[in-house]
C-alpha cells in the first residue's frame, strides 16, 4: 500500500478510531489496574480477523481475478477492512497503555483460493465475512466499555452487509440464519480460518 493510500485510510478511519479510543480511558477504572484486559483481548482478536480479511482482499484485487462490478466491490470491501484495521489497531494501542501487547498481522496464504478463480474467491469472501460477523456477535456480551461495544457493533453491521451481498453473488441466501444471526465462538472461527494461516 503506498503512502498516499495509507494517509487516506488514516484520515477516513479517524472517526472510528477516535470512538474506539474514547472507550479506553474510562475514569472509573483504577489507574493502577489499567483498562479492562478483556477489552484488549477482544480488540486484538477482532484486529487479527480484520488483518486476515484485509490481506485476502488485497491479494484478490492484486491478482485481478474478479472483473467489473465484482472487482469494484472487492476494492470497496478492501478499503472497509483497512479502515477497520486502523481503528482497531489504534484502540488496541490505547488499551495496551504503551505496552507491545497489540496483535500483529498473521501470515496468510490464499493462493489456492485465487487459483480457483472467480467462484472460489466469491465463496471464500462470503465465508470470511459471515465468519467475521458471527465472531463480533459472539464477543459483544463480553465487552466492558460501552464505546468499544458500540464501535464493535458498527463494524459487525458492515461485516454482515458485506456477507449479504457476497452470499447473493455466491448463489446463497443473503440471510442464511434467518431473522436472528448466529454467534460464532472462537474455536469455530479458528476452524474456519486456520487453513489460510501460514
Amino acid at each position: 500500500m503506498n503512502e498516499l493510500t495509507r494517509r487516506g485510510l488514516v484520515s477516513s478511519a479517524a472517526v472510528g478510531a477516535a470512538v474506539l479510543a474514547a472507550g479506553c480511558g474510562d475514569d472509573s477504572n483504577d489507574p493502577a489496574e489499567g483498562p479492562p484486559r478483556a477489552d484488549l483481548d477482544i480488540v486484538n482478536y477482532a484486529l487479527t480477523l480484520e488483518y486476515l480479511e484485509e490481506d485476502f482482499y488485497e491479494q484478490v484485487v492484486r491478482a485481478g481475478v474478479l472483473s467489473g462490478r465484482e472487482a469494484a466491490l472487492a476494492e470497496l470491501i478492501r478499503r472497509n477492512e483497512s479502515e477497520h484495521v486502523v481503528a482497531l489497531r489504534t484502540a488496541a494501542k490505547q488499551l495496551a497503555g504503551g505496552s507491545k501487547d497489540v496483535a500483529k498481522a498473521p501470515k496468510t496464504d490464499f493462493s489456492e483460493v485465487i487459483d480457483g478463480g472467480r467462484d472460489e474467491v466469491i465463496r471464500v469472501a462470503a465465508q470470511l465475512e459471515n465468519t467475521g460477523a458471527g465472531a463480533y456477535l459472539a464477543e459483544a456480551g463480553q465487552i466492558e466499555s460501552p464505546e468499544i461495544l458500540a464501535s464493535a457493533l458498527s463494524i459487525h453491521t458492515v461485516e454482515a452487509r458485506h456477507a449479504a451481498i457476497l452470499n447473493r453473488l455466491a448463489g446463497e441466501p443473503p440471510l442464511p440464519d434467518g431473522a436472528f444471526a448466529v454467534a460464532l465462538e472462537r474455536a469455530e472461527v479458528m476452524g474456519r480460518i486456520e487453513r489460510y494461516l501460514v
